[in-house]
């Protein structure tokens, strides 16, 4: 069984158990509803197997009380372009779209690809109806079982809706992402949050701040040992802790720091692991936060991960703790990339050193095409490339060249549009420098090292592509035409990943007209004249940068004021928000037309104290 059903499963069961038998059960239950919390019928967890995985994809990313259907509507044909976005949940691409069902009727759509199972299609109801009520609306949401480190949460808006506000139970506020696909009726929004936010409800607003329109989120998820009571003491493997609790079935819920990562259904009847249809397994695993973890049937003393290259990596073993028939085991180093769709294996040993067991796990094979070719893909090297589209933070959709080498994760550079005599370096492909470029170039040159590059022109791809040997250090490289005349050299040090890779997560808006994009390490500072800013987003204290009649920056001290101080005595207050992107920074801007040159910035405590200066 994969992890989704076994999820799904371990939920089910721990909220079926919170359905009371007698005359007052529908009462409790209608009082449960109305304070806030999911809870899901108790009739799901006696269905069939094959019911009940169709409904997985509801119940675990998108049951919106009475907001979804059960699946896309009748043949739903696209209108406009499908937004790409990561899913924070699954680590993996997922689509939002809108679609017309043969009845005429538009709806919002989305296609995931879960780790480790199967891909799944859903369509909100009518959009149109709903858009008649309220500029905007709250459609669905990746919040898993057990929770991951950050949710999204995603909608549709009218036109005239500029921004969306995630208010959270405690009033904290996050601002979200309007995005605009090339086609559709109407906007998509995207928030991304936390998940030790809760978040109660949203904010549509106008370009001038007049709030369009509220709605509820409608979804609460309690902590999965909320639901039980524990059976037992907690057990320790390195960063993770893990502790029995009674639902009345025996759920092994796992921490990390705090939260909870993974939960495992043992039953206390047969003491064995067992899937969905009733049929032995050997182990189970999870992976959230870059860890590796899970159970392993009984007499199991070690557990190796063996990832695509033949690298092992081994976990530190428990043996059954509480007497419940499994062995715990948790990854003694943490991984990278993503394990099922690069493939692995995982084995099992006794304590004399012998196997066994063996658990293969293919490689993923991806529903869909994240980022679909446009024309050919080639390969250089290893790597298969080619040109596709990237949505900014801004919803902007750029041109972008996509790479794609063996276990890695497909990743994007977008860059400036480029004419017929024109061209762009962009980030380093190995041991080469490579780039686009227009028509007119047919040949390439590393100017110092004289290394003769190739010149890739893709059927159908709007530009051409290019590439050198290079050796690093500070380069130029000349673009010529048939006749050898030099048609555009671009040069210098290679670029670095924040200035061509499409943000992560939405883009925080500030006072003056400032925003700020995190991406790959770094903070990009935008203003009326364009980027203005590149930072690390690693700062002991706090930094800010100056744009045209703005000052922005950020924080990651508990930051309360924020004064610019001028050598004449003056001062100004600047305007701060938390970040979007759950950091934990401080953002802070002010609108400015003084002389920025001798100013200082400076940051006070709640108290009013000083805490640092710029």
């Amino acid at each position: 069984m994969n992890d989704l059903e076994e999820r799904l499963r371990a939920a089910l069961d721990a909220r079926a158990m919170t359905f009371e038998a007698g005359p007052t059960a529908w009462i409790e239950v209608q009082r449960r509803v109305r304070r806030g919390r999911w809870v899901w019928p108790v009739v799901l967890a006696a269905l069939p197997v094959a019911l009940v995985a169709l409904l997985v994809p509801f119940l675990l990313n998108g049951g919106q009380d009475r907001q979804t259907t059960m699946g896309p509507p009748k043949d739903p044909k696209p209108v406009g372009e499908a937004l790409v976005i990561d899913n924070p949940t699954e680590d993996r691409p997922m689509r939002l779209w809108y679609g017309k069902n043969d009845a005429g009727l538009l709806a919002l759509c989305r296609d995931v690809q879960y780790a480790g199972s199967a891909s799944s299609s859903m369509c909100g109801e009518n959009a149109g109806a709903k858009a008649m009520r309220n500029a905007g609306w709250f459609e669905g949401t990746t919040q898993s079982v057990p929770l991951r480190e950050t949710i999204l949460d995603y909608g549709g808006a009218r036109q005239e809706v500029a921004t969306v506000t995630a208010v959270t139970a405690k009033g904290a506020r996050f601002t979200g992402t309007l995005h605009q696909p090339s086609g559709a009726p109407m906007k998509i929004w995207t928030v991304a949050y936390p998940s030790t936010d809760q978040v109660t409800s949203y904010e549509f607003a106008d370009a001038g701040g007049r709030v369009l329109s509220q709605r509820l989120r409608g979804i609460t998820m309690l902590p999965e040992s909320a639901q039980g009571k524990p059976a037992g003491a907690a057990v320790k493997l390195g960063d993770l802790s893990v502790r029995p609790y009674d639902t009345p079935d025996r759920n092994l819920i796992w921490t990390l720091e705090g939260r909870e990562v993974g939960l495992h259904l043992v039953r206390v009847d047969n003491l064995t692991l067992d899937d969905l249809g009733g049929k032995p397994m050997a182990v189970q695993l999870r992976v959230n936060s870059g860890h590796w973890f899970g159970i392993a049937r009984r007499g199991t003393a070690k557990v190796e991960l063996v990832r695509k290259d033949g690298k092992a990596l081994t976990a530190a073993v428990k043996p059954d703790p509480w007497k419940v028939g499994v062995s715990l085991f948790a990854g003694e180093r943490a991984v990278t990339g993503d394990l099922y769709l690069e493939g692995f294996t995982l084995v099992g040993y006794d304590e004399a050193g012998r196997q066994l067991w063996r658990d293969d796990h293919p490689a993923d094979k991806p529903a869909w095409d994240p980022h679909p070719p446009i024309g050919e893909v080639v390969t250089i090297g290893e790597a298969k490339v080619w040109f596709s589209k990237v949505t900014l933070a801004d919803g902007r959709t750029w041109d972008g060249l996509c790479r794609s080498t063996p276990g890695t994760k497909t990743t994007c550079d977008a860059f400036e549009p480029v004419g017929p005599g024109d061209a762009r370096r962009l980030l380093d492909l190995g041991k080469s420098a490579i780039g686009v470029a227009g028509s007119e170039a047919t040949q390439v040159e590393a100017v110092k090292s004289g290394a003769r590059g190739t010149m890739y022109a893709p059927a159908g791809a709007p530009l051409k592509i290019w590439a050198v040997p290079y050796p690093g250090g500070s380069e130029q490289f000349v673009l010529s035409d048939a006749r050898g005349d030099t048609v555009a050299s671009v040069g210098g040090d290679a670029p670095d990943a924040c200035t061509v890779s499409p943000p992560v997560g939405p883009a925080a808006a500030l006072e003056g007209g400032a925003s700020i994009t995190h991406q790959n390490g770094c903070m990009i500072i935008w203003g009326a004249g364009g980027r203005f800013a590149v930072e690390p987003h690693r700062i002991e204290d706090a930094t800010y940068s100056h744009g045209q009649n703005v000052l922005a920056g950020w924080t990651v001290k508990k930051t309360a004021k924020v004064e610019l101080v001028y050598p004449d005595g003056a001062r100004l207050t600047a305007t701060l928000r938390s970040d979007p992107w759950g950091l934990g920074f401080t953002l802070f801007s002010a609108r400015t037309t003084k002389d920025n040159l001798d100013v200082h910035v400076v940051g006070y405590d709640q108290a009013g104290k000083e805490i640092w200066r710029r």
